[in-house]
């Protein structure tokens, strides 16, 4: 992990560092702020995992830009793709002028010409090789102004986000593991939206259960949440479902049961404890029963809800 923070360095010194950190992360090949030079504030932090590379960024408003000539001389060719928590601007890249902005997911090709302007940013970004997804060069490109729209678009911004959260607590052997978990999951999203048809069939079959996981821990409050729904809502069969479970060795309702009890326990224990917390805490993640969610609850944790809450206010 290497962090740098540019209140750190004289204001002096500080734009020449900030254009140098700044080159190295995007490959800008020219960094303009938007104000005073002494008034730029950057902080990254950046970590590898196998090979992807994560960088998160906060910086102020800025344009950059990375001209054609050193775009070509990209070596190896090699994309990103980065997700805004703060900042609206406008990404120029393929012939597109794209609005980017918080809880938007974009991409851009190095081996190709971009002008970035953004107020001031903060954002997570995943950089890697293009030759690792296995997809050809010129199949990616004609996908990336596009990547946002993908139906995969939430499943990796779910993943960039939580691999963010976790990057600073692991290194060896997992960081390699959970760069590759990346690399599988940019080719899947980047195949979602080519025009190739079959790598398009095998990039939704290949994060099925990955796209259903995410989607029941959204639904967790809906009491009706079932495998026939979650069947319909991923455009396949509940026979099919059942077998993708299967071969993760995941038992979907008990799974889901587990899932609503962790949270459930969760916000029991920061909550104060109250006449009729425990029923609003059960419906609200999707148990109908208080009785039933009594009774899950100490299965699983060996006290009861009231017990649970009550160990974690005294």
């Amino acid at each position: 992990m290497q962090v740098l923070d540019s209140a750190t360095v004289s204001p002096k010194e500080r734009l020449d560092m900030v254009v140098e950190s700044m080159a190295s992360a995007a490959r800008a090949t020219a960094f303009t702020p938007k104000g005073p030079d002494d008034q730029v504030r950057l902080t990254i932090s950046t970590w590898q995992l196998g090979a992807v590379d994560l960088v998160d960024a906060a910086c102020s408003a800025h344009t950059l830009r990375r001209g054609a000539h050193e775009a070509a001389d990209d070596e190896p060719p090699s994309f990103i793709l980065t997700y805004g928590l703060r900042g609206a601007g406008i990404h120029s890249h393929l012939g597109r002028d794209l609005p980017v902005g918080p809880s938007q997911l974009w991409s851009t090709d190095l081996t190709a010409p971009y002008v970035h302007q953004i107020e001031d940013t903060r954002t997570v970004t995943a950089k890697m090789a293009i030759a690792t997804l296995g997809i050809p060069h010129d199949l990616v490109r004609k996908t990336l102004v596009h990547i946002g729209e993908s139906p995969l678009a939430p499943l990796f911004v779910n993943h960039l986000t939580e691999t963010r959260r976790v990057a600073h607590l692991i290194d060896g052997p997992a960081s390699v593991a959970l760069g590759t978990a990346t690399l599988s999951l940019a080719r899947a999203l980047v195949a979602s939206i080519t025009d190739d048809e079959r790598l398009g069939r095998e990039a939704l079959e290949d994060t099925l259960l990955l796209r259903v996981q995410a989607f029941v821990r959204r639904h967790l409050g809906d009491a009706a949440l079932d495998a026939e729904t979650i069947a319909v809502a991923h455009h396949v069969s509940v026979r099919h479902l059942y077998k993708v479970c299967a071969r993760a060795e995941l038992r979907l309702e008990q799974w889901i049961i587990r899932e609503r009890l962790a949270r459930a326990a969760d916000e029991l224990a920061r909550t104060a404890p109250a006449r009729g917390t425990i029923t609003a805490v059960a419906r609200r993640w999707g148990f109908t029963s208080s009785s039933h969610f009594t009774t899950r609850f100490r299965a699983a944790y060996e006290v009861s809800p009231r017990e649970w809450q009550a160990l974690h206010h005294r």
